[in-house]
């Protein structure tokens, strides 16, 4: 973790993963998502979801899904550097340049970018058949949980206490592929509901975050050096932010990086609060 501060004036912050660390909400994600298989699929997809989840499946948090040929792949800006088999077999050269001697698109479409846990099941799932819309009822269902009472959100201590401070010094930005309704419930919860100058959902990470960080640029008449990015998705929120030259904080909940992969590397945001203040 770089010792220096950020010297931003725009701070754009991730939801999921990086303004609140509860992860007790995907398993009942798992749950919802399993139940939709049919009954004979349902043990394979609980035993590949415990081993992702405890880190011992070929399908971890960092690569990327191909679902058109069912692969697991690991990439640099776009470019596939291995793929996997589901069971774990490595593709030859051979076969790897064969199906990805172009840059892939990551959108979430075809190529999934598992960069956190919320994509683990829903791959693990339509390995097994499940389909986008059954998925997506998923999502919802486990989203409306999490908006409701039984649902209970530990808050970063003092994450609150900060973004109040600093909110008239610098322009805070929310940029989150969840969906408003949601996502505002949940704002609710954490207390940071008013914070916020300007608030996009639905956002397409990775692939519209070059055009959501150029429309910031010109809102706000700043520089990319004056735009610190806050996540915990190195595909969505650190790597294409660097690329265009902003600042970035990476919270590596999962182990993926090291102090290179982004300019502030913390594996807790408190840890990163002086960097972002300053």
């Amino acid at each position: 973790m770089t010792k220096q501060g950020s010297n931003t004036s725009v701070v754009v912050f991730d939801l999921d993963g990086t303004l609140y660390a509860d992860t007790h909400h995907f398993d009942y994600y798992a749950e919802r998502l399993k139940e939709k298989l049919p009954e004979e699929k349902q043990s394979s997809f609980q035993t590949d979801y415990k081993l992702a989840r405890d880190n011992k499946h070929t399908l971890k948090v960092g690569c990327v899904y191909d679902e058109s040929y069912d692969l697991i792949l690991w990439q640099l800006d776009n470019t596939v550097k291995e793929a996997y088999e589901w069971n774990g077999t490595k593709l030859s050269e051979e076969r790897l340049k064969s199906l990805y001697s172009h840059p892939i698109t990551i959108d979430q479409v075809r190529f999934f970018n598992i960069g956190d846990l919320w994509w683990v099941p829903r791959a693990i799932a339509i390995h097994y058949g499940l389909t986008h819309p059954e998925a997506h009822q998923a999502f919802l269902e486990t989203r409306k949980y999490m908006m409701g009472p039984a649902f209970r959100m530990q808050r970063i201590p003092g994450l609150k206490e900060l973004l109040e401070e600093i909110q008239y010094k610098k322009k805070l930005v929310l940029l989150t592929n969840s969906p408003e309704p949601d996502s505002e419930a949940i704002l609710e919860k954490l207390g940071l509901k008013d914070v916020f100058a300007k608030k996009i959902f639905s956002g397409k990470k990775p692939v519209q975050t070059p055009a959501h960080f150029e429309a910031l640029k010109r809102a706000y008449g700043v520089d990319y050096q004056q735009i610190l990015s806050v996540g915990d998705n190195w595909i969505n929120e650190i790597r294409p932010a660097r690329l265009l030259g902003c600042k970035t904080v990476f919270i590596d909940n999962y182990g993926l990086g090291d102090a290179t992969s982004a300019d502030c590397v913390v594996s807790d945001l408190t840890a990163a609060f002086s960097f972002i203040k300053s």
